[in-house]
């Protein structure tokens, strides 16, 4: 049952338009002031009520939809016909090149190609006792500063790198991951929205003033990978050294060129980390805010035996658990905006859709849609447990977006957040130290507006 007393975290305002429908010149002034700040404040109140909208922006035909089954054909069933949208690339492309998330044609396929192996369901469940075993060490570092607070985002981001580089790097040390951790934070900082030339469509040449500093960070993340590949390079291949061929291996292995290999390297780890990073963040949070919620879980944990069971099973096992991440992954999507520019006309959910028309999905939006989710601002997990769950319309859920571009690590990111909050909680309490709760903000990734300051505490009765 959903209920009115759960926690609702707080939210960017709605933006105010004079009209629903049609921008005036007013409207653009309060979207682009919007977007500048937050782009989730672009939003208005009616927009979480609709289920498809076309519009015109700056001259050009838009189409947002909240639709699912118009969602399953752009996006599935007529994938082909809708390449990435030009402002998504105009923000990712100039730091990931053609990594997996921005290329297109016959280099993604490639690239897909290249790194399918290591994400199989059998390869990524290998990797479970390895995130295990650093999400063990990270406990133990957490019991050492017990009744301490510490910077919860800070910490989230340095766990899921050294997951990252245990299990698809096999632990190689070739990385300076303070360095590059501050790199991918920076850059986040300086380009993470898009410039308003490039919400305009203005050609790439010109400069986009504020966007400069951007090129000494790409330029220092790119050296960072190139030099671990030359370091794995220089030494003895998987067969000769013992081990299991990991990411790298298999990268490096796929006939790609240099610049191929730097920008699928720069992709899987910036995005790898950053976005499972901020899902972990909120959803501590989340369970710092809701007892009942977090006592629910806690006994779910201990109560399983994490002691005897493969971790790669532990989703099996900790059902409830897994429902307070896909909550937290609806109030918090991973990818806040899946953009897709239609190439030839097209008909949409019985509306004509022209060539070279902007289609858009907010999964912020979508998460929050007025007619699949009651309650949908309240965090509530038992949205996703038991029975409730095949209530769920298909598509209605995408952190992980969906058809022949769906995430490639959905099921690793999956599988590592229940490991982390197994281990981390089964021992652990992280209670929130502030009187300012922070309010996500859109670049690239949810970020939170403010620190997310947690005391860490040792939980009286121990799980497993």
């Amino acid at each position: 049952m959903i209920s009115d007393k759960a926690f609702q975290p707080p939210k960017p305002p709605y933006a105010r338009y004079s009209q629903v429908g049609r921008l005036t010149v007013s409207d653009y002034w309060t979207y682009f002031r919007a977007m500048n700040r937050n782009p989730l404040e672009i939003w208005g109140e009616h927009h979480f009520e609709f289920l498809i909208a076309p519009f015109r922006f700056l001259g050009r035909d838009s189409l947002l939809i909240n639709d699912p089954a118009a969602i399953h054909h752009c996006f599935v069933t007529n994938a082909a016909n809708y390449r990435m949208n030009p402002v998504r690339q105009a923000v990712l492309k100039p730091f990931l090149r053609d990594g997996l998330l921005t290329a297109e044609g016959e280099v993604w396929k490639t690239a897909r190609h290249a790194v399918a192996p290591v994400f199989t369901p059998r390869t990524v469940n290998s990797f479970a006792p390895k995130i295990r075993s650093v999400c063990d060490e990270a406990a133990e570092a957490f019991l050492a500063v017990d009744g301490r607070t510490i910077s919860l985002s800070d910490a989230m981001v340095d766990l899921t790198l050294d997951v990252l580089i245990e299990t698809l790097f096999s632990g190689d040390e070739a990385l300076d991951k303070a360095r590059f951790s501050a790199g991918i934070c920076r850059l986040i900082e300086i380009t993470g929205i898009p410039h308003p030339f490039d919400l305009m469509h203005l050609p790439g040449w010109l400069p986009r003033v504020g966007h400069g500093a951007a090129r000494h960070v790409i330029a220092d993340l790119r050296r960072q990978v190139a030099h671990v590949a030359a370091v794995r390079r220089a030494q003895p291949d998987a067969e000769t050294a013992g081990r299991t061929p990991d990411f790298l291996d298999l990268l490096l292995g796929a006939g790609l060129d240099e610049t191929a290999i730097v920008d699928n390297l720069l992709t899987f780890l910036a995005a790898g980390h950053e976005t499972t990073a901020r899902s972990l963040a909120w959803t501590l949070y989340l369970l710092s805010q809701s007892p009942d919620v977090l006592h629910r879980l806690e006994a779910e944990i201990d109560a399983a035996p994490l002691d005897t069971a493969d971790p790669a099973n532990w989703m099996d096992a900790l059902p409830w658990t897994t429902a307070v991440i896909k909550e937290s992954l609806r109030l918090y999507p991973s990818a806040p905006i899946l953009a897709r520019t239609s190439i030839a006309a097209d008909t949409v959910a019985g509306l004509p859709v022209a060539p070279n028309t902007d289609v858009l999905v907010s999964t912020w939006l979508l998460h929050r849609q007025r007619d699949f989710w009651p309650q949908p601002d309240s965090f509530q997990p038992e949205r996703f447990f038991g029975a409730a769950a095949e209530a769920i319309p298909r598509h209605a859920w995408l952190p992980f977006g969906l058809g022949p571009r769906v995430c490639i690590g959905a099921r690793f990111a999956m599988m590592e957040m229940v490991i982390v909050l197994a281990c981390l909680l089964g021992k652990l309490r992280f209670d929130f130290a502030s009187e300012r709760h922070p309010v996500p903000v859109m670049r690239i990734t949810l970020q939170p507006d403010t620190e997310v300051p947690m005391r860490v505490t040792r939980r009286q009765t121990l799980g497993y």
